[in-house]
């Protein structure tokens, strides 16, 4: 196998897909499992104004899912990020903390892209749930 070809075959191996970019609407989410620097994770992959942005799904307040007690991570105007724990509120372009709480904090980003009619987690850190 050429240079080129590794390559490609290891970006390949990196996509982690999410779903098709159809089904993934304005202010609508995806949970995905995955492992994040070898550890088991989730990541929420979400659209807010046409564009995609992904997050590892963890509070910056406490080690907790942003979804552990209500099964979502929108504030009831699907505006924000929100933690259902303590209400600890995030901007979804930048994950941000817009709380007073953990002003300046922000949740951990991960890369994501659509291509060709798929959204992809790209993130070198995120491997595949095995």
């Amino acid at each position: 196998m050429n240079t080129t070809s590794q390559r490609d075959s290891t970006r390949e191996k990196r996509k982690l897909a999410v779903c098709a970019s159809a089904d993934l609407g304005d202010r609508q989410y995806r949970i995905v499992p995955l492992l994040f620097k070898d550890e088991e994770h989730t990541a929420i992959v979400l659209r807010h104004k046409g564009q995609i942005y992904a997050y590892l799904n963890q509070c910056v307040h406490m080690v907790r899912r942003l979804d552990c007690l209500h099964d979502t991570v929108f504030d009831a105007e699907q505006e924000h990020l929100r933690c259902s724990m303590h209400g600890i509120v995030y901007d979804p372009t930048t994950g941000e903390s817009l709380s007073v709480l953990c002003s300046g904090e922000r949740l951990e980003p991960l890369r994501a892209t659509e291509l060709e009619g798929q959204v992809y987690i790209i993130d070198k850190r995120a491997k595949h749930l095995l």
